[in-house]
């Protein structure tokens, strides 16, 4: 069987990878109150040697980083829609672990699934919770909060967890959700995308659930059943002439791209019609720009968005606005490669930067097949210079993918924009593992300043199949970057009972 989850392609196997699990069940209040969410415990990791000791520079955290205990150490949150769950194939889950503040440390796990009392909904076949989720304080009482999409019988929706001091404890289903209206979209309940940000400048964070709705924008901040301040129109992308007849969604991204401090949305798209493979070379990419701000949402003419799969934002020149980080795609597009589109007050402008393995001081050689794309990126700071830098992940992870390397490529950001100067190149063998194994490796990763030194740690995660486990690594940040010293790994047994527990599929995203 093949599913669509969003922007990736993938193939699963007959529900072999089925997932025991057991279940800590979280206690039930009074009659009339929702039941806890099962408690964090104590996370089983393992650290590969001792990180590099910088005591140099500021330990505060980072604000924009969750912290779901408010403890103020960061968390990080895994998700797995496309995994197994008891009652459910492709059931979907999430996994979060609780920063202890030390470097890499992890002080408690939480395995989140609908079997769970405390999460509104029930298990079931390609419900896919956690195909997407955000983090960010929905309620505004100072605690990150978690938002995750969900498919269930009567259409998409979106459950909110709730943080506290305990961690993420009660859970509420948005009301009113809509789904994507975008002419020609194929199957857009099966691809639709969630975002976080404040879209609108009132200090608090709204969600982006359905392109072209009229009520698609929901307003922080949310009361504690899930309701929403109110709702708002998302006009609906521009759609090139090559994907006026059909269309598929690959992502959607938040982020401040004109220096006004309200998010903005870029939206991709492109016309595989899901029925014979073709080569991405010869589809027609798409990315739409739309502008947050007071008023609602624009769709400014003057804005230049590179055709391409999926982005992140970041100021990699540090002069105010934020940039537009691009995988592109079509065309004479590098295979392995990120397309910058420098942010101004209008949005992304004209002036570019492309990278690949051609560019000065970038290691290694081009892939020779489409397969080794960079299908997910983020930017942070990983050395301490105040620019941001750009992490991209290779996993070969889309359907029927050749044998090859899988790789993570690190740019770093300076006062001219994004060079190759400085780029690094890392697969498995440089957190232990075996390099090659077809675990995809770099189908997630992220950078997250998790002790405070705002050095940014690299957080890397291999889903693996139904013969490979599945993995999440954290590298330490250094002042020379992601350091392979002191890394500490996710696994299986860290979520759950390790004889419950036989396989665990996590790490298809990290939610931002």
């Amino acid at each position: 069987m093949q599913g669509r989850i969003g922007k990736r392609q993938l193939a699963f196997g007959g529900g072999a990878a089925g997932l025991a699990v057991v279940l800590v069940v979280g206690s039930v209040l009074a009659d009339d109150e929702p039941p806890d969410i099962a408690a964090p415990h104590t996370c089983r990791t393992t650290v590969h040697g001792t990180a590099p000791v910088d005591r140099a520079g500021p330990t505060t955290p980072a604000s924009s980083t969750p912290d779901f205990d408010g403890d103020g150490h960061p968390d990080i949150a895994l998700t797995a829609g496309p995994g197994d769950v008891e009652n459910g194939y492709l059931g979907g889950s999430i996994q979060v672990a609780y920063g202890t503040g030390s470097g890499t440390g992890l002080e408690r796990c939480q395995y989140l699934t609908q079997n769970d009392p405390g999460i509104p909904g029930t298990a079931r076949d390609e419900a896919m919770f956690g195909s997407d989720a955000v983090a960010r304080d929905f309620d505004g009482d100072g605690y990150t909060d978690l938002a995750a999409s969900v498919f269930e019988r009567d259409g998409a929706r979106v459950i909110v967890m709730w943080g506290s001091q305990r961690g993420l404890t009660h859970a509420a289903r948005v009301p009113g959700t809509d789904g994507s209206h975008v002419p020609g979209v194929r199957e857009p309940l099966l691809e639709e995308q969630l975002a976080a940000g404040d879209f609108d400048g009132d200090g608090h964070a709204d969600l982006v659930f359905g392109l072209g709705s009229d009520k698609g924008l929901l307003k922080g901040p949310f009361r504690r059943d899930g309701t929403p301040a109110g709702t708002g129109p998302v006009p609906a992308p521009r759609m090139p002439v090559g994907l006026a007849r059909e269309a598929a969604y690959r992502d959607l991204v938040a982020g401040d791209l004109n220096g006004d401090g309200i998010d903005d949305l870029v939206s991709f798209h492109d016309d595989d019609t899901g029925g014979e493979e073709e080569a991405w070379s010869d589809l027609h990419w798409s990315g739409s720009y739309l502008r947050g701000g007071r008023d609602g949402f624009a769709r400014p003419d003057d804005t230049h968005v590179p055709a391409g799969a999926t982005a992140t934002v970041g100021d990699v020149d540090a002069d105010g606005y934020g940039d537009l980080i691009v995988s592109p795609r079509g065309g004479r597009a590098s295979r392995s490669s990120v397309t910058v589109a420098y942010g101004t007050e209008n949005g992304p402008g004209s002036r570019t930067t492309a990278i690949d393995r051609d560019s000065p001081g970038v290691p290694g050689k081009e892939p020779q097949n489409e397969d080794a794309t960079f299908t997910s990126l983020d930017a942070g700071d990983v050395n301490g210079d105040g620019y941001a830098d750009v992490v991209a992940g290779a996993p070969r992870a889309e359907v029927y993918a050749q044998a090859g390397p899988e790789e993570v490529l690190l740019f770093l950001g300076g006062r001219h924009g994004l060079t190759g100067r400085g780029a690094r190149v890392l697969d498995e063998s440089d957190v232990r593992g075996v390099p090659g194994s077809n675990h995809a490796f770099g189908q997630a990763v992220g950078l997250t300043d998790l002790d405070g030194d705002h050095r940014a740690e690299l957080v890397v995660s291999a889903p693996g199949d139904d013969a490979a486990p599945s993995s999440a690594w954290l590298l330490p940040g250094s002042a020379d970057g992601p350091s392979t010293r002191g890394v500490t790994r996710l696994h299986g047994s860290s979520f759950g009972d390790p004889e419950g527990v036989r396989s665990l599929l996590m790490g298809w995203g990290i939610a931002r």
